[in-house]
């Protein structure tokens, strides 16, 4: 008989809190899972748009966002510690009266405004939508636990840390995933596959992976018959590079129907969530 585990639905960030209408440009969170942004070693600037634009979730580049207003501002001293995106905060100086700002776009900066891809939307925090009267306009980032944006579980910090640097490409890289016993303790300092110690049966390569709109999904894990005598507690995605000692964690899944499950001799099957959010996805419900 095989013991089916279809995994629950997951949302891994979470932006700023202001309040909930920000969020993410879908496109720009499949470039960030393709590998192709490095947040700290990119160049990453803050636009303030005004009333006339309308959030849309097909908008890619910066050029598709219309006019902005004043000067774009680059994001200095920029840090991703444990998951969480910072930096200093903004001043955009004087600006003339007359224009309506309505909300914050974060993108890369290329170069080129038509490839310049669009990443955080945020158009919901104190002072929005402002009137502009000739004053100086500065944006303090949030100052709790969330900053600017943050990888959140299920991701590992140190993972997710890696995601933000470029340095996992979900499409291009070999990603496994491991089924981890209950004896396992969860620690956010795990950062790579040896810290998780012994895991049940051998370890899937997902297939058939897409990144569509910030959202990650792959083909169920088929692990095969597993012998009796294990108790599987979650299960751990990670980036595959031949060694258990650098092969980076990045996600640790406990959202599963069916765990804890005793192994029995059956055939297990690892079913990831048929809702919207897949495996995990980056831009917020």
């Amino acid at each position: 008989m095989r013991e089916h585990l279809p995994a629950g639905t997951l949302q891994a960030i979470n932006l700023q809190e202001f309040r909930m209408a920000n969020t993410s440009f879908p496109k720009g969170m499949e470039k960030l899972l393709s590998g192709s942004i490095n947040i700290p070693a990119d160049t990453i600037k803050a636009a303030l748009l005004p009333d006339a634009y309308t959030y849309s979730a097909a908008h890619e580049f910066l050029s598709q966002l219309g006019t902005r207003v004043g000067t774009d501002q680059t994001l200095a001293n920029k840090v991703i510690t444990g998951g969480v995106f910072d930096a200093d905060d903004l001043d955009f100086g004087a600006l003339a009266p007359g224009n309506n700002l309505k909300a914050i776009a974060v993108y890369k900066d290329t170069g080129n405004s038509s490839t310049s891809p669009v990443l955080l939307y945020i158009d919901t925090a104190t002072g929005l939508p402002m009137a502009t009267n000739g004053g100086s306009i500065t944006i303090p980032w949030d100052a709790g636990v969330k900053k600017i944006a943050r990888l959140n579980l299920p991701f590992f910090p140190k993972g997710a840390e890696k995601v933000w640097s470029g340095a996992v490409n979900f499409m291009g890289d070999t990603i496994k995933v491991s089924l981890l016993p209950n004896t396992y303790v969860y620690d956010e300092a795990h950062e790579f596959l040896t810290d998780v110690g012994a895991t049940i049966g051998t370890d899937q390569t997902l297939t058939g992976k897409t990144v569509t709109g910030g959202v990650f999904d792959a083909d169920d894990a088929n692990f095969g018959a597993l012998a009796a005598g294990s108790t599987i507690g979650s299960a751990a995605i990670y980036k595959d590079t031949g060694s258990a000692a650098t092969s980076p964690l990045l996600l640790h899944i406990t959202d599963v129907m069916g765990l804890p499950l005793s192994t029995n001799g059956s055939g297990v099957m690892l079913g990831w969530s048929n809702g919207a959010a897949k495996i995990f996805n980056l831009v917020p419900a």
